[in-house]
Protein backbone atom coordinates (compact mmCIF):
# COMPACT_ATOMS: atom_id res chain seq x y z
CA UNK A 1 0.00 0.00 0.00
CA UNK A 2 1.10 3.33 -0.80
CA UNK A 3 2.47 5.69 2.01
CA UNK A 4 -0.08 8.93 1.94
CA UNK A 5 1.40 12.42 1.72
CA UNK A 6 1.11 15.60 3.85
CA UNK A 7 0.84 19.03 2.49
CA UNK A 8 0.41 21.85 4.31
CA UNK A 9 0.22 24.36 1.57
CA UNK A 10 -0.33 27.37 3.58
CA UNK A 11 -2.47 30.22 2.38
CA UNK A 12 -2.57 30.87 -1.62
CA UNK A 13 -5.50 32.21 -3.84
CA UNK A 14 -8.65 30.85 -4.34
CA UNK A 15 -8.01 29.52 -7.80
CA UNK A 16 -5.02 28.46 -7.37
CA UNK A 17 -6.43 26.23 -4.10
CA UNK A 18 -8.88 24.79 -5.92
CA UNK A 19 -6.81 23.96 -8.89
CA UNK A 20 -4.30 21.85 -6.55
CA UNK A 21 -7.61 19.71 -5.58
CA UNK A 22 -7.95 19.30 -9.02
CA UNK A 23 -4.50 18.44 -10.08
CA UNK A 24 -3.74 16.03 -7.22
CA UNK A 25 -7.38 14.15 -8.18
CA UNK A 26 -6.14 13.99 -11.87
CA UNK A 27 -2.92 12.77 -11.27
CA UNK A 28 -3.71 10.20 -8.58
CA UNK A 29 -6.54 8.71 -11.16
CA UNK A 30 -3.95 8.43 -13.54
CA UNK A 31 -1.38 6.74 -10.98
CA UNK A 32 0.88 9.35 -10.79
CA UNK A 33 0.00 11.18 -7.86
CA UNK A 34 -0.27 9.19 -4.22
CA UNK A 35 -2.31 9.68 -1.63
CA UNK A 36 -3.13 12.92 0.17
CA UNK A 37 -3.91 15.25 3.06
CA UNK A 38 -3.63 18.49 2.63
CA UNK A 39 -4.14 21.41 4.32
CA UNK A 40 -4.68 25.08 3.01
CA UNK A 41 -6.21 28.37 3.60
CA UNK A 42 -7.14 31.13 1.00
CA UNK A 43 -5.21 34.65 0.38
CA UNK A 44 -7.40 37.11 0.15
CA UNK A 45 -10.62 35.28 2.25
CA UNK A 46 -12.78 33.80 -0.60
CA UNK A 47 -16.57 32.69 -1.62
CA UNK A 48 -16.72 29.47 -2.96
CA UNK A 49 -19.61 27.90 -5.40
CA UNK A 50 -20.32 24.51 -5.68
CA UNK A 51 -20.02 22.94 -9.32
CA UNK A 52 -23.20 23.12 -10.27
CA UNK A 53 -24.69 25.83 -8.05
CA UNK A 54 -26.52 28.42 -9.94
CA UNK A 55 -29.14 29.80 -7.38
CA UNK A 56 -27.44 32.46 -4.89
CA UNK A 57 -28.57 35.22 -3.13
CA UNK A 58 -24.98 36.89 -2.80
CA UNK A 59 -23.74 40.59 -3.38
CA UNK A 60 -21.02 39.97 -5.36
CA UNK A 61 -20.49 43.38 -5.49
CA UNK A 62 -20.07 43.40 -2.03
CA UNK A 63 -17.71 40.38 -1.84
CA UNK A 64 -15.51 42.31 -4.45
CA UNK A 65 -15.59 45.69 -1.98
CA UNK A 66 -14.52 43.72 1.02
CA UNK A 67 -11.68 42.29 -1.29
CA UNK A 68 -13.10 38.27 -1.20
CA UNK A 69 -12.27 36.28 -4.11
CA UNK A 70 -15.36 34.07 -6.26
CA UNK A 71 -14.62 30.52 -7.04
CA UNK A 72 -16.02 27.70 -8.04
CA UNK A 73 -15.23 24.35 -6.60
CA UNK A 74 -14.63 21.20 -8.43
CA UNK A 75 -17.03 19.69 -5.97
CA UNK A 76 -20.54 19.63 -5.73
CA UNK A 77 -22.73 21.96 -3.01
CA UNK A 78 -23.44 25.71 -1.97
CA UNK A 79 -21.77 28.57 -1.76
CA UNK A 80 -18.77 28.40 1.57
CA UNK A 81 -17.02 31.47 2.84
CA UNK A 82 -13.29 30.67 3.12
CA UNK A 83 -12.28 33.16 5.92
CA UNK A 84 -10.86 32.61 9.59
CA UNK A 85 -11.43 28.97 8.23
CA UNK A 86 -9.06 26.24 7.80
CA UNK A 87 -9.65 23.77 4.56
CA UNK A 88 -8.75 20.15 4.39
CA UNK A 89 -8.83 18.02 1.23
CA UNK A 90 -8.00 14.06 1.03
CA UNK A 91 -7.03 12.52 -2.53
CA UNK A 92 -6.83 8.94 -2.33
CA UNK A 93 -8.88 5.85 -4.01
CA UNK A 94 -10.46 1.98 -4.05
CA UNK A 95 -6.30 1.10 -4.06
CA UNK A 96 -5.77 2.84 -0.86
CA UNK A 97 -8.50 1.65 1.26
CA UNK A 98 -11.36 3.84 0.40
CA UNK A 99 -14.62 2.05 0.25
CA UNK A 100 -16.22 2.97 -3.68
CA UNK A 101 -19.46 4.08 -2.07
CA UNK A 102 -20.67 7.75 -1.41
CA UNK A 103 -22.31 7.14 2.03
CA UNK A 104 -19.00 4.60 3.77
CA UNK A 105 -16.94 6.92 2.02
CA UNK A 106 -17.96 10.31 3.82
CA UNK A 107 -18.09 7.92 7.28
CA UNK A 108 -14.84 6.69 7.13
CA UNK A 109 -13.59 10.02 6.79
CA UNK A 110 -16.04 12.01 9.34
CA UNK A 111 -14.93 9.24 11.61
CA UNK A 112 -11.27 10.21 11.58
CA UNK A 113 -12.33 14.32 11.39
CA UNK A 114 -14.76 13.53 14.44
CA UNK A 115 -11.27 11.46 16.12
CA UNK A 116 -9.74 15.00 15.65
CA UNK A 117 -12.59 16.82 17.72
CA UNK A 118 -12.06 15.03 20.41
CA UNK A 119 -8.39 15.21 20.66
CA UNK A 120 -9.23 19.16 20.65
CA UNK A 121 -11.28 18.40 23.65
CA UNK A 122 -14.84 18.41 22.30
CA UNK A 123 -17.25 15.55 21.01
CA UNK A 124 -19.13 16.36 17.80
CA UNK A 125 -21.38 14.44 16.07
CA UNK A 126 -22.19 14.17 11.48
CA UNK A 127 -25.57 16.15 10.61
CA UNK A 128 -28.57 14.46 9.54
CA UNK A 129 -29.68 14.30 5.92
CA UNK A 130 -32.93 15.11 6.50
CA UNK A 131 -32.29 19.04 7.73
CA UNK A 132 -32.99 21.70 5.61
CA UNK A 133 -32.98 25.39 4.89
CA UNK A 134 -34.95 28.00 3.55
CA UNK A 135 -31.48 29.63 2.52
CA UNK A 136 -30.29 26.98 0.20
CA UNK A 137 -27.38 28.85 -1.52
CA UNK A 138 -25.66 28.84 1.57
CA UNK A 139 -23.62 25.71 2.41
CA UNK A 140 -23.47 26.63 6.46
CA UNK A 141 -27.22 26.73 6.82
CA UNK A 142 -27.75 23.28 5.94
CA UNK A 143 -26.53 19.77 7.35
CA UNK A 144 -26.23 16.41 6.29
CA UNK A 145 -24.11 12.92 7.18
CA UNK A 146 -20.56 14.95 5.69
CA UNK A 147 -20.63 17.49 7.72
CA UNK A 148 -20.02 18.15 11.46
CA UNK A 149 -22.05 19.57 13.80
CA UNK A 150 -22.34 20.23 17.78
CA UNK A 151 -25.64 20.63 19.26
CA UNK A 152 -27.02 20.72 15.68
CA UNK A 153 -24.98 23.94 14.49
CA UNK A 154 -22.26 23.28 11.82
CA UNK A 155 -19.20 24.52 12.20
CA UNK A 156 -17.78 21.99 9.10
CA UNK A 157 -18.81 21.25 5.61
CA UNK A 158 -17.52 18.67 3.28
CA UNK A 159 -17.76 17.76 -0.51
CA UNK A 160 -16.74 14.87 -2.85
CA UNK A 161 -16.20 14.50 -6.08
CA UNK A 162 -14.72 10.97 -8.11
CA UNK A 163 -12.68 10.47 -10.78
CA UNK A 164 -12.99 6.88 -11.72
CA UNK A 165 -11.46 4.46 -8.43
CA UNK A 166 -10.57 8.66 -7.19
CA UNK A 167 -11.76 10.17 -4.18
CA UNK A 168 -11.55 14.00 -3.46
CA UNK A 169 -13.13 14.93 -0.23
CA UNK A 170 -12.12 18.39 0.72
CA UNK A 171 -14.34 21.07 3.30
CA UNK A 172 -14.01 23.58 5.33
CA UNK A 173 -13.62 24.13 9.26
CA UNK A 174 -14.62 27.65 10.73
CA UNK A 175 -12.55 28.78 13.16
CA UNK A 176 -13.95 32.16 14.60
CA UNK A 177 -17.51 33.40 13.56
CA UNK A 178 -18.66 34.60 10.21
CA UNK A 179 -22.08 35.80 10.95
CA UNK A 180 -21.05 39.37 10.12
CA UNK A 181 -19.53 38.57 6.70
CA UNK A 182 -22.12 36.77 5.49
CA UNK A 183 -24.82 39.22 6.57
CA UNK A 184 -22.53 41.84 4.16
CA UNK A 185 -22.43 39.95 1.42
CA UNK A 186 -25.94 38.63 1.19
CA UNK A 187 -27.87 40.50 -0.87
CA UNK A 188 -31.27 42.32 0.40
CA UNK A 189 -34.03 39.36 0.77
CA UNK A 190 -36.40 41.23 2.87
CA UNK A 191 -34.94 40.30 6.23
CA UNK A 192 -33.30 42.38 8.47
CA UNK A 193 -29.75 42.79 9.35
CA UNK A 194 -30.52 41.63 12.59
CA UNK A 195 -33.01 38.35 12.17
CA UNK A 196 -30.27 37.19 9.51
CA UNK A 197 -27.45 37.75 11.82
CA UNK A 198 -29.89 35.61 14.96
CA UNK A 199 -30.65 32.94 11.86
CA UNK A 200 -26.99 32.51 11.17
CA UNK A 201 -26.17 31.82 14.73
CA UNK A 202 -28.94 29.44 15.17
CA UNK A 203 -27.37 27.43 12.39
CA UNK A 204 -23.84 28.04 12.41
CA UNK A 205 -21.20 28.01 14.92
CA UNK A 206 -17.13 27.83 14.90
CA UNK A 207 -14.35 26.22 16.66
CA UNK A 208 -13.36 29.03 18.92
CA UNK A 209 -17.12 29.36 20.07
CA UNK A 210 -17.24 25.74 20.78
CA UNK A 211 -14.26 25.55 23.46
CA UNK A 212 -14.72 29.57 24.55
CA UNK A 213 -11.16 30.40 23.21
CA UNK A 214 -9.09 30.89 20.33
CA UNK A 215 -6.83 27.80 18.84
CA UNK A 216 -4.08 27.97 16.36
CA UNK A 217 -4.85 26.76 13.04
CA UNK A 218 -1.34 24.44 13.48
CA UNK A 219 -3.06 22.92 16.58
CA UNK A 220 -6.06 21.69 14.20
CA UNK A 221 -4.16 20.20 11.31
CA UNK A 222 -2.24 18.64 14.33
CA UNK A 223 -5.57 16.87 15.60
CA UNK A 224 -7.08 16.27 12.28
CA UNK A 225 -3.83 14.23 10.81
CA UNK A 226 -3.34 12.24 13.97
CA UNK A 227 -7.78 11.51 13.80
CA UNK A 228 -7.59 10.39 9.88
CA UNK A 229 -4.51 8.04 10.61
CA UNK A 230 -6.04 6.63 13.36
CA UNK A 231 -9.16 6.00 11.81
CA UNK A 232 -7.55 4.92 7.89
CA UNK A 233 -4.56 3.00 9.57
CA UNK A 234 -1.99 5.13 7.62
CA UNK A 235 1.19 7.39 8.67
CA UNK A 236 1.45 10.98 6.72
CA UNK A 237 4.38 11.71 5.50
CA UNK A 238 5.33 15.34 4.75
CA UNK A 239 5.74 16.45 1.07
CA UNK A 240 5.77 18.67 -0.93
CA UNK A 241 3.92 19.07 -4.38
CA UNK A 242 5.66 17.80 -7.04
CA UNK A 243 6.41 20.00 -10.68
CA UNK A 244 3.60 17.70 -12.74
CA UNK A 245 1.22 18.51 -10.02
CA UNK A 246 2.75 22.27 -9.82
CA UNK A 247 2.42 22.57 -13.89
CA UNK A 248 -1.33 20.85 -14.00
CA UNK A 249 -2.58 23.24 -10.93
CA UNK A 250 -1.14 26.41 -13.15
CA UNK A 251 -3.04 24.84 -16.04
CA UNK A 252 -6.23 24.51 -14.45
CA UNK A 253 -6.44 27.54 -12.49
CA UNK A 254 -8.00 29.76 -14.98
CA UNK A 255 -11.48 27.71 -14.96
CA UNK A 256 -12.47 27.79 -11.56
CA UNK A 257 -12.55 31.85 -11.69
CA UNK A 258 -14.75 31.39 -15.30
CA UNK A 259 -18.41 31.90 -14.69
CA UNK A 260 -19.30 29.90 -17.30
CA UNK A 261 -17.56 26.76 -15.92
CA UNK A 262 -17.84 23.87 -15.88
CA UNK A 263 -19.41 23.73 -19.53
CA UNK A 264 -22.38 20.79 -20.71
CA UNK A 265 -19.63 18.58 -21.60
CA UNK A 266 -17.82 18.06 -18.35
CA UNK A 267 -20.78 17.74 -16.75
CA UNK A 268 -21.33 13.73 -17.34
CA UNK A 269 -17.52 12.80 -16.84
CA UNK A 270 -17.38 12.96 -12.95
CA UNK A 271 -19.35 12.28 -10.20
CA UNK A 272 -19.98 15.10 -7.46
CA UNK A 273 -21.78 14.88 -4.12
CA UNK A 274 -22.42 17.59 -1.77
CA UNK A 275 -22.72 16.25 1.87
Amino acid sequence: MTAWRLLDTGALPASINMAIDEALLQLHARGESPPTLRFYQWLPPAVSFGYFQRNNSLDLDSCRTMGLDIVRRHTGGRAVLHQNDLTYSVVAGTRDGIPLSLAASYRLLCDGLLAGCRLLGFEAERGRENVRSSRTDICFMRSAAGDLVVQGKKFMGSAQTWTGASLLQHGSLVLEPQHETWAKIIAPTGISHRALLEKLAARTTSLGEILGHTVEPDDVKTALRTGLAQVLGQEFEAGELTAPEWALARELASRHVDPNWPVAANICAVARYCS
